[in-house]
């Protein structure tokens, strides 16, 4: 019976507990913008992609799957990622 009961709350706990997660959120339409000035050049095109993707590999690492905000509908703010 005590086993039964410890069970039955231990579902009970992790039913209610909140599964952080497993998604990361990049902005990339923000990162052209910010990045499209003047005189911009193929290289820069390519320092912002490697920007992009060291950013998202070291995610991707820990297990996330990292989406573009264009396809989000709501996410919580802490799952939005800057890319310096």
């Amino acid at each position: 019976m005590a086993i039964f009961g410890g069970t039955a709350g231990g579902y009970l706990a992790a039913s209610q507990t909140a599964v952080p997660a497993q998604l990361a959120v990049v902005d990339i339409q923000s990162l052209i913008k910010s990045s499209t000035v003047n005189g911009q050049t193929e290289a820069d095109a390519k320092a912002l992609t490697a920007r992009i993707k060291a950013a998202t590999a070291k995610l991707v690492a820990q297990g996330m799957i990292v989406i573009d905000s264009q396809s989000v509908i709501d996410a919580p703010e802490e799952a939005y990622v800057a890319v310096e």
